[in-house]
């Protein structure tokens, strides 16, 4: 689908006009992601180690850390999509 050299316009000045707010948007819920990752990533690992050393307490760690994560990746999109919702 082609498009005509107005609505290219018209969808470059919607961009320009949206980006701001969805870099803002983004920026809001970005430590709850960053932070979310890397305990996911920590526990992932620790499963890992669990799956190679069969050392029992590692399970346990590992469990505990993916479902830290897990809600702090909850915690990040909530506060995303309530920032959507917020819209001035």
């Amino acid at each position: 689908m082609r498009m005509t050299p107005e609505e290219k316009q018209e969808l470059d000045a919607w961009v320009e006009k949206e980006y701001p707010k969805s870099m803002e948007r983004i920026n809001t819920s970005d430590p709850f992601h960053r932070i979310g990752k890397k305990i996911l990533a920590t526990g992932v690992l620790s499963y890992i180690l669990f799956v190679l050393i069969e050392f029992s307490l590692l399970e346990t760690v590992a469990v505990v850390l993916l479902l830290l994560g897990m809600i702090l990746e909850v915690i990040a999109l909530i506060t995303y999509f309530r920032s959507l919702s917020n819209e001035k």
